[in-house]
């Protein structure tokens, strides 16, 4: 550990500085080597996007995430409930639960309680920069962790894999102040098996003080000031119901607390079983102050997992599960469903990232018009209800 630090902290006096926009600094730790991504491009102009988020080829079987806002067991003066064990209301193995992990840090062969955190990819989980970086230092607290999908009573579930983590992100010089953010890379695909939740951002505040966010968390320390239950960070917990503290920085409750082991969680918005997006990760714990992600910071992540959220359900003889033909196309391309898997969307972006056609699956069987769209290289993501995929498509 303290050979990979010394290198680390050695290599960050050649990195340059920037501006709010922060280059994102890349620890291996297989290699023990340090790397960083500059800044990434993206289209200010964009209000909000998010990634898609993927059930898992584990089953297809989703959690009744209630949509009304809580009447009981809410803390005073808010529409958020306190935490209670997910176990007493949910079969932890059903989506999007499932996507929930817990970190251990590995400390002489035993594992120590870390940090929650959510899986975004197959073989990326979003957390908190402050779970493996102290503040000021641009250096890592632990160059060896372990994450656990839906840890419970004491035990990992037998129905999915752990991993280790083999490479860290985080941004440069993070704060508590809108960018305590992390990506953990993890050396096996987990999250082909319990899918997992979109990451997203919205300019538009009005849009992420409405609607219905949960929390699925594992609180570790038993405070009964703030709360009567008793915590040891053995199993999973959920709370969930309105934001109503939207900042530029940060989204949260009024009136609330978190605990620590919580550190690293997402808050994540469920919109009629069709949406499960993170919008922030908890950072400070009064008043559940979630760092929100914001324009440059959701490109900057996106940028980072983008490799993990397509092709996840292997192809017999490497058949691919869609097909678009012409390419390069000039008026009116087609996709070919090969898979015989229910078509679910296409969304067509730029090479900025930026949406330029939502297309409804009622025109999957008929050509797709692009004569209007300048010359250039453009990204066709296409999902079925086991499958995304992202095709190249050239436009002359």
């Amino acid at each position: 550990m303290e050979r990979i630090v010394a290198f680390f902290f050695i290599v960050l006096f050649s990195l340059e500085s920037f501006g709010q926009e922060k280059p994102i600094l890349v620890f291996d730790l297989v290699n023990g080597t340090l790397d960083s991504i500059p800044v990434v491009a993206y289209d200010t102009t964009i209000v909000s996007d998010r990634t898609d988020y993927f059930i898992g080829n584990f089953n297809s079987t989703t959690g009744t995430l209630e949509q009304i806002p809580p009447t009981s067991n809410t803390y005073p003066g808010s529409n958020f409930t306190y935490k209670k064990r997910a176990a007493t209301d949910y079969d932890l193995t059903n989506y999007p639960i499932r996507t929930s992990v817990k970190l251990f840090s590995v400390e002489n062969d035993s594992l120590a309680d870390l940090c929650s955190g959510s899986l975004i990819s197959r073989r990326h989980v979003l957390t908190a920069a402050h779970c493996v970086s102290p503040i000021n230092s641009n250096m890592l607290s632990n160059d060896s962790l372990k994450v656990f999908p839906v840890f419970d009573n004491g035990m990992a579930n037998s129905q999915f894999e752990s991993s280790d983590v083999s490479k860290i992100y985080f941004f440069r010089d993070w704060s508590f102040n809108g960018s305590d953010f992390s990506i953990l890379e993890l050396a096996k695909p987990i999250g082909t098996s319990t899918g997992w939740v979109s990451i997203g951002f919205n300019k538009t505040d009005s849009v992420l003080s409405d609607g219905i966010f949960y929390k699925f968390t594992y609180p570790a320390t038993t405070i009964l000031p703030i709360d009567s239950n008793e915590y040891n960070g053995d199993s999973l917990y959920y709370n969930y119901g309105n934001v109503d503290i939207v900042t530029s920085t940060s989204i949260g409750i009024n009136n609330t607390s978190g605990i620590p082991g919580e550190s690293g969680s997402s808050l994540i918005k469920v919109v009629n079983g069709q949406e499960y997006t993170s919008y922030g990760v908890l950072s400070l714990t009064n008043n559940l102050n979630h760092n929100k992600i914001t324009n440059w910071q959701f490109y900057a992540l996106r940028n980072i997992i983008a490799g993990e959220l397509t092709s996840i359900t292997p192809r017999e003889n490497n058949q691919e599960a869609f097909m678009v033909y012409p390419n390069p196309v000039a008026h009116t391309f087609y996709v070919k469903n090969s898979s015989g898997n229910a078509f679910v969307k296409m969304v067509l972006f730029n090479s900025l990232g930026k949406i330029v056609l939502n297309i409804d699956s009622t025109h999957f069987n008929s050509g797709i018009d692009v004569s209007n769209l300048s010359n250039g290289v453009y990204y066709l993501k296409l999902t079925s209800n086991t499958s995304i995929e992202t095709k190249k498509i050239i436009k002359r």
